[in-house]
């Protein structure tokens, strides 16, 4: 360190920061953003069947998993690989209420870039005949979402049999700025 110098000082400018809009004016934006956005993905949220029954994978709906993707992104979503950055429950909605809220969520989920989602649907115990039915049918729409990768049942502690872990794909931003 006996033979370092300092560096001469330089005539360089530093740029600054550029200033920032009135928080009134960012506010605007985010909320114009914001109803885009859900309204574009809604729109283009594809009709599912409540009747559509994939052939599932393993055993049972525990786990769903798109054609194409390895049985190691199973693996990595059963152990938390992605952490879970939004959540949504499903508890005493009907059908219709349940569609419309889990067609919002994604959609801002798929605008917001979230990777891994929780749903909890219930296990059904406070069902008519005592069969679940969000359960079921949550399940069977995540499997004909192709924004959906894959889903599995989360563990006791996060819901058990009444929710699933749901990882998303996420569209690549593009370097264009509007």
């Amino acid at each position: 360190m006996q033979d370092v110098r300092p560096i001469r000082a330089t005539a360089r400018a530093t740029p600054g920061s550029p200033p920032a809009a009135p928080p009134a004016q960012l506010a605007e934006r985010r909320r114009r953003a914001a109803c885009d956005t859900v309204s574009q993905q809604l729109a283009a949220m594809p009709e599912v069947s409540d009747h559509y029954q994939a052939t599932p994978l393993h055993a049972g709906d525990a786990s769903f998993l798109r054609t194409g993707y390895g049985p190691d992104l199973l693996r990595g979503l059963r152990r938390g690989k992605w952490p879970v950055e939004a959540s949504l429950d499903l508890h005493g909605a009907t059908l219709d209420q349940a569609r419309r809220n889990l067609d919002e969520f994604l959609a801002a989920c798929l605008t917001h870039q979230a990777k891994c989602v929780r749903i909890v649907h219930g296990k059904g115990y406070g069902s008519r005949n005592g069969k679940p039915v969000l359960k079921d049918t949550v399940r069977r729409w995540l499997s004909q979402l192709g924004c959906v990768c894959a889903y599995v049942e989360c563990q006791e502690r996060d819901g058990g049999t009444g929710a699933v872990q749901v990882l998303l794909r996420i569209a690549k931003q593009t370097g264009i700025r509007s």
